[in-house]
């Protein structure tokens, strides 16, 4: 190579390098697409800001202005052992979102699962309702009170509802210690802590039968005896080309009604085929290639569902992503480890998809 086409290769290089680095300069941020319409949000684990690398953080910075913790906030991280607190991950949870302009939410007070078995022990029996109920105020408020001014509102309640027609609550330690109104004792014990939280019930499939109506119900029931539930929250993890839009936007009507905000708290769309109760449990876990008609079909109905959200931006107050990017998701290892998924609008590398160009332009008319 002369010096001629050497210096007309440098320029070449550098013309690419520029263009490339003024795309990236240039992507807008989701949350600045629907500043104007509901937050945009994002699960976040681990220590912050640790967790990270500068790309990812950079990514989360510039593309979301709410999160969720996505584990150190549940009951077995916060108390493992009554009395024992493990406020670490939690507390760089908060500070992150603080210094970084991101309004943080908490997940979650009461879940049946990811929760030790000593709230509800005594010794060798099983602990009494009013032992069970003094822990878990005591669990509830001390977390609360901590966070007091921090945190804008609380998961206070997590998929409390049967997946059954015939059932009502799930079968759950918090349902044979305390009884039908442990769910309404847990929003009692958060609104005492701090009467301004903003508290929320949340759940999955509650945007469909059955466990539509009963979650009216039970929204019906908290407003009747004097709780200001604020917003509830569709979990949203949905999958390619079974996406309920129709349920959907019937549900955000629904719980409008009830004078109640929604959030979508927990947004993916798995594209793997899922391990079917007949699966071995020694198959390989399913895996299938971001080929470029997938990501389009992807695409395609992540637009159709940010055109409902937008619709009703009025009703709607956030949108969460259960994740920041592929690399981040819990889809890679359920229901089965070792999948290779594609369920959020950031590649592994945290690049934008096609999904995020289609849900750009929904604020701009599509």
């Amino acid at each position: 190579m002369n010096r001629r086409e050497f210096l007309i290769g440098m320029a070449g290089a550098m013309c690419a390098g520029s263009l490339r680095l003024a795309h990236a300069q240039t992507v807008q941020g989701l949350k600045d697409a629907y500043a104007k319409d509901f937050l945009i949000g994002s699960a976040l684990g681990g220590h912050l800001p640790n967790s990270y690398n500068a790309k990812e953080l950079a990514l989360i910075t510039t593309h979301f202005n709410a999160a969720t913790p996505e584990v150190c906030m549940k009951p077995r991280p916060m108390q493992p052992k009554e009395g024992t607190w493990r406020f670490a991950d939690a507390d760089a949870y908060v500070d992150f979102c603080q210094k970084n302009s991101i309004v943080a939410f908490g997940h979650t007070l009461m879940w049946h699962e990811d929760c030790p078995d000593w709230f509800f022990e005594d010794g060798k029996t099983t602990a009494s309702r009013k032992l069970v109920l003094e822990r878990l105020r005591n669990h509830i408020q001390t977390i609360l009170l901590r966070y007091k001014g921090r945190i804008r509102g609380w998961d206070v309640v997590n998929e409390a509802i049967s997946d059954s027609s015939k059932d009502y609550f799930r079968k759950t330690k918090w349902l044979e210690t305390i009884g039908d109104d442990h769910v309404y004792q847990a929003f009692k014990f958060a609104h005492e802590a701090d009467p301004g939280m903003q508290l929320q019930y949340n759940d999955y499939s509650i945007e469909r039968e059955p466990k539509r109506s009963k979650t009216i119900k039970l929204l019906k029931e908290l407003k009747s005896k004097g709780i200001p539930v604020t917003a509830v929250g569709i979990q949203g993890h949905w999958q390619l080309d079974n996406v309920p839009f129709t349920d959907l936007e019937k549900a955000i009507n629904e719980f409008s009604a009830l004078d109640i905000k929604v959030m979508i708290s927990e947004l993916d769309m798995d594209v793997l085929p899922r391990r079917s109760p007949t699966t071995p449990a020694s198959a390989p876990a399913k895996t299938q290639p971001a080929t470029p008609e997938l990501l389009k079909r992807q695409a395609d109905q992540y637009a159709k569902l940010f055109a409902i959200f937008y619709k009703h931006r009025g009703v709607i107050t956030r949108v969460a992503f259960w994740g920041i990017d592929d690399a981040h998701t819990w889809l890679n290892n359920w229901p089965t480890r070792g999948r290779y998924n594609h369920p959020l609008l950031f590649d592994r590398n945290g690049n934008p998809k096609p999904a995020y160009d289609a849900v750009i332009r929904i604020p701009q008319g599509g």
